[in-house]
């Protein structure tokens, strides 16, 4: 018998449409022991990355470097085991709705939560994550959560030359400034450093620091940011988009979310009221749920909506499937599993297609109206604004209520003016008599 067997570990299939991934980054060395369980490679396909495990004990053999693109089931490396040694049993693909491979029970071996950006960053600084209180979602860490006492510093300039013929104001503005006195070229008697020799040099320095800045090497537009690029422009260039606004009143929807939460003892978050009511519209007119196809349009008889989210990787837009059928609080909690999920780096890549329409609020960062772009193939895309109080008019009076302003965005080869003014208004009476949505079980 060989004194050695080995496991082979491929790129994983991790959905239904998944053909390869971006092999961004190996977590251990070729030639390390790797226990089972250890996080061992990141993987980027389409708007996700993903932590993968070792699935078993075994000494890491490297057979794809980082940064190739890698088929689903192709060999990336192989884990060398010990006859007689323990072994973990191979671990199984995970089902299409469980959580992407960062489980509890590396949470039991006391492994920090990190998303990939801040991973990278401890790893550039040399910093440990251990103890490091994290601020994202439950509790992982993200980049802006690293000690800034750790950022590399500049290195400290040279001390002073103390044989350096200066005036008495000059050595007293370069000590302040901690400008070494050798590099200064004086202009003085003698070569004496004087006062306007610093202040030369100083303007040098910030010269040559300000070109090297803008000579800086562009950033790639790959991966993810590549992908979010070739959509949206693709979705423009394509199709002829229109966008149509309208002012909703949202006094009565404010005043019901809260009755709701003095009964459940939490707040739903109004994306999933936006998201019921525009399910709601979407089964009444179907027309809008349709994408045009080489055979002609299609109505789609499912109704999958899509929820922008904005990550530090970018914008990510995870799907809540049969939205039509779930209540508001149902959807409430598929929002904040995907947007957790996103968040940090987990979706998986089923979670993050086959939408048939898009809601994106930007409401959080103080806009008040914007013009959404559709996400192809879809027909339209639903755009919230501020909830805010603003002048409104009821009847003949003139009262402040709580506002926002709607932006649907419709692709104008599928759909004409007039429909895609009636789809948004519909929303927007689902939303001032949100009474009427209880029929979506809140």
């Amino acid at each position: 018998m060989s004194s050695e067997n080995h496991y082979e570990v491929v790129m994983p299939k991790l959905g239904l449409i998944m053909t390869g991934a971006l092999l961004v980054e190996w977590h251990k060395q070729d030639g390390d022991w790797v226990e089972a369980g250890e996080p061992l490679f990141s993987l980027e396909s389409d708007k996700s990355t993903i932590e993968i495990e070792a699935p078993v004990n075994g000494r890491l053999q490297i057979l794809v470097p980082a940064g190739e693109t890698v088929p689903v089931l192709t060999p990336v490396a192989i884990l060398l085991q010990n006859v007689g040694e323990a072994t973990a049993v191979p671990a199984q693909p995970p089902p299409q709705d469980a959580p992407a491979p960062v489980t509890e029970a590396k949470a039991a071996r006391g492994s920090v939560r990190a998303t990939p950006k801040a991973r990278a960053a401890a790893r550039q600084r040399g910093l440990d994550l251990t103890g490091v209180q994290g601020s994202g979602p439950r509790g992982m860490i993200v980049a802006a959560d690293l000690p800034s006492a750790d950022l590399p510093q500049p290195a400290p300039l040279p001390a002073i030359q103390a044989a350096a013929a200066a005036t008495p104001v000059a050595r007293k503005m370069a000590a302040e400034l901690g400008l070494d006195l050798g590099a200064v070229k004086g202009t003085g008697e003698n070569g004496r450093i004087t006062r306007d020799d610093i202040t030369r040099t100083l303007a040098a320095l910030a010269a040559q620091s300000k070109t090297a800045s803008a000579q800086t090497p562009p950033l790639p537009l790959t991966g993810l940011r590549g992908v979010i690029a070739e959509r949206l422009s693709a979705g423009w260039r394509e199709r002829p988009q229109v966008t149509l606004t309208t002012e909703v009143d949202m006094t009565n929807l404010v005043s019901a979310r809260q009755q709701l939460a003095a009964e459940r003892g939490r707040k739903l978050s109004f994306n999933a009221f936006f998201m019921a009511a525009a399910a709601r519209a979407l089964r009444e007119q179907p027309h809008v749920n349709a994408r045009l196809t080489e055979a002609g349009i299609v109505h789609l008889s499912d109704i999958h909506i899509g929820i922008a989210v904005d990550t530090e990787r970018g914008l990510l837009v995870p799907v809540v499937r049969d939205a039509a059928a779930k209540s508001v609080a149902a959807l409430d909690a598929d929002i904040n599993n995907l947007a957790q999920r996103a968040l940090s780096g987990q979706s998986l890549p089923d979670e993050l297609t086959g939408g048939t329409f898009t809601i994106t609020n930007l409401g959080a960062f103080g806009i008040d109206a914007f013009t959404p772009i559709i996400n192809p193939p879809e027909t339209a895309v639903l755009g919230i604004g501020r909830i805010a109080p603003r002048p409104f008019a009821v009847g003949w009076q003139l009262v402040v209520r709580e506002t926002v302003v709607l932006s649907l965005s419709f692709d104008h080869r599928l759909l004409d003016g007039g429909p895609a003014a009636r789809f948004l208004q519909r929303i927007a009476e689902l939303i001032e008599r949100p009474i009427v949505l209880g029929d979506t079980h809140l």
